[in-house]
């Protein structure tokens, strides 16, 4: 038996052991699908995302619960406390109306005036009695003693009825306030409902009864009898409870109400922000099922915390609203701070996890790329080496392959190639000799013969000769060798004379006004940068008139930035025109007009960078400003070079990247 069971263990291991190798191998193929950096990574952000996710929304949530139970706890202490203070300014109230009770002198002549002819002694004396009543406490509006036979007013010494009064007494004694009052056998019973402005009025004229009051009912038997002698009553203003809320600040996320039967008697400081008290009346019915309670609920679509407490032998509770929401704020940003922190965590780790994984991915995808080349015949890439792990073993192998290939394929390819070179430098030779051009000294020398000519057969200067020498200055300008920038005097200068050239065709010369600050006057700017702005406002803006036509030149300095300011009083240019122009120069745009001022704005941008340029602002009928930015230079650059050293530059980082 021993030996049956002992092979049956051996051969259930098997099972298991095949088990699992198959789902090994069925894991790794669905894993090798995909290429090694995306599984590392992949692998390393659930593991990582998943636990730290975890982690942070469990603490959240346990964090949460306790925030939410130490709220509700803080609601019901606030509420209890509120309601602890209401029922001691009740007791007072309730003591004051004890002394109508226990003073002898009042219950006797109660007594006597239950007969059929009441005495006015003993109801001056009752109803002195309740106005004195009445000045021990400011917010008392009105204190009344109620028989079946008759009221009783309040009166002072002279005479003078103060307080209010009942209109009809056959309908009050149906009344809850007279029957319940009475059926308490000398509880004290307060009222808070809405029929009470309905019931107490200043007096049988008013049309309106006593508002914003709570009532105080106690019944009043004599003391050796216990026989019914009547009904007390006092009518104090609301304000009276305010003191309960003193030290209670609920601030902008919560409100304190004091609510009756079926209405809100009275809110402590409330705040706008906070939860109002909800219309729905089953809040009542609530208040009136529970003594007390405090839940979380949703009210009015307002997520808030409901906290109330009844105060004892009366129908009125003390109830708190909280918005849970502006309650839970600080949670909320703890929880964004969780959720930030934990963003951070998943980055810096994903970081490490790319720059690991790119440590084995890239030198194979390396390997990978300088083994296709090597297919495609290029033999004399190399793996570069880098390390020293199971790879760089990998590249070592790989590059020994290809030197020794290399070897047998340079004797058969070597003369070719030394034949393509000798081919290649005689093409290169033809090219130079195309792009050679014509001395520029050759028009300068030819056209300073043409002057002398004019001058010889014109005998002396003439007009031809003086364009002839304006020319050539200009041309002369031009032929700068060096440096592709120029002083800015000579810039100056040279619009000068391009101007001066342009004028020959005019009878009324163009004005031209220049303005220079001092401190800017050492400065370079791009050559031939001015000439096709003035040639622009030439042609487009004057339109070849020249009568009266100006064009000022104002240069400033502005921190590390120059200033050129070029205005005419041309035609100008409607809004549409001078957004068209401003874009063809921003994008490039060759509309085969102003070529020459897109070309500047190009050329400063390209040497200088993105910041600097030309902007235009023109309005029809008012002429045209050109604003043109340039960095402040002191010394003269050669701008091809740097172009093609910054061109460089941009080529070296693009491969780096």
């Amino acid at each position: 038996m021993r030996g049956q069971t002992g092979s049956k263990d051996v051969h259930r291991m098997r099972r298991w052991k095949k088990l699992c190798r198959k789902w090994n191998e069925m894991i790794q193929a669905v894993l090798r699908k995909g290429n090694i950096f995306k599984r590392l990574n992949l692998s390393f952000l659930v593991l990582l995302f998943g636990s730290a996710a975890f982690i942070a929304f469990f603490s959240f949530d346990k964090y949460s619960e306790e925030i939410i139970w130490n709220l509700k706890q803080n609601a019901e202490i606030q509420v209890q406390n509120v309601c602890l203070k209401m029922e001691d300014i009740m007791r007072e109230y309730e003591d004051i109306a004890l002394q109508f009770y226990d003073d002898p002198q009042i219950l006797q002549a109660v007594e006597e005036n239950k007969k059929d002819n009441p005495d006015k002694e003993n109801t001056s004396l009752i109803e002195e009695k309740l106005y004195e009543m009445s000045r021990q406490r400011k917010y008392i509006k009105n204190v009344q003693f109620v028989t079946d036979e008759q009221q009783y007013h309040m009166v002072e010494e002279n005479g003078y009825r103060r307080g209010g009064t009942i209109r009809n007494l056959t309908e009050f004694y149906e009344k809850p306030y007279y029957k319940k009052t009475r059926e308490k056998n000398g509880y004290p019973v307060w009222f808070e409902d809405a029929g009470q402005s309905e019931t107490f009025y200043e007096n049988e004229q008013s049309i309106y009864g006593f508002g914003n009051i709570v009532t105080l009912g106690v019944a009043v038997y004599e003391p050796y009898t216990r026989e019914f002698s009547g009904v007390l009553f006092m009518n104090i203003d609301i304000k009276a409870f305010d003191s309960a809320a003193d030290g209670y600040d609920g601030g902008a996320d919560g409100n304190m109400f004091l609510a009756g039967k079926d209405s809100v008697v009275q809110g402590f400081n409330p705040s706008i922000y906070a939860p109002s008290f909800p219309k729905d009346k089953k809040i009542f019915e609530e208040l009136e099922e529970k003594q007390k309670d405090c839940v979380r609920r949703k009210i009015e679509g307002r997520d808030v915390l409901l906290s109330y407490e009844r105060i004892p032998g009366t129908e009125m509770a003390v109830v708190y609203l909280g918005d849970m929401d502006m309650l839970l704020a600080g949670t909320y940003r703890t929880r964004n701070v969780c959720v930030f922190v934990l963003i951070c965590v998943v980055l810096a780790c994903f970081m490490v996890s790319y720059y690991v994984t790119c440590s084995i991915s890239d030198p194979i995808r390396k390997l990978i790329h300088v083994m296709d080349q090597a297919g495609e015949g290029t033999w004399t890439v190399r793996y570069p080496n880098s390390g020293k792990d199971e790879i760089t073993l990998l590249g070592e192998r790989f590059n020994d392959m290809a030197d020794r290939t290399n070897q047998l394929i340079e004797q058969v390819y070597l003369s070719e190639i030394r034949r393509q070179k000798l081919q290649l430098s005689w093409k290169n030779a033809q090219l130079d000799a195309m792009l050679m051009q014509i001395n520029p000294h050759f028009l300068y020398n030819t056209l300073d013969i043409i002057r002398w000519e004019a001058m010889y057969e014109a005998n002396g200067e003439s007009r031809v000769t003086k364009m002839i020498e304006q020319f050539s200055q200009l041309c002369r300008m031009g032929m700068r060798t060096g440096g592709n920038t120029i002083s800015l005097s000579e810039g100056l200068e040279h619009a000068k004379v391009y101007l001066e050239v342009i004028n020959f065709r005019h009878r009324d010369k163009i004005e031209l006004k220049i303005s220079i600050d001092p401190k800017v006057k050492e400065c370079y700017i791009p050559q031939f940068m001015l000439q096709p702005i003035l040639e622009n406002a030439v042609v487009h803006g004057f339109q070849d008139a020249s009568k009266g036509c100006w064009i000022e030149i104002t240069v400033t300095g502005q921190e590390d930035k120059l200033k050129i300011i070029v205005k005419d009083n041309g035609k100008g240019m409607t809004g549409e025109e001078r957004d068209r122009l401003q874009r063809q120069m921003d994008e490039e745009i060759d509309s085969g007009k102003n070529i020459g001022m897109a070309n500047v704005n190009q050329r400063i941008r390209l040497f200088y960078g993105e910041q600097y340029g030309i902007r235009i602002s023109s309005m029809e009928g008012e002429g045209t400003e050109v604003d043109i930015i340039l960095p402040v230079r002191m010394h003269s650059e050669n701008m091809k070079s740097l172009y093609e050293e910054e061109k460089q530059h941009d080529i070296s980082g693009s491969d780096c990247r």
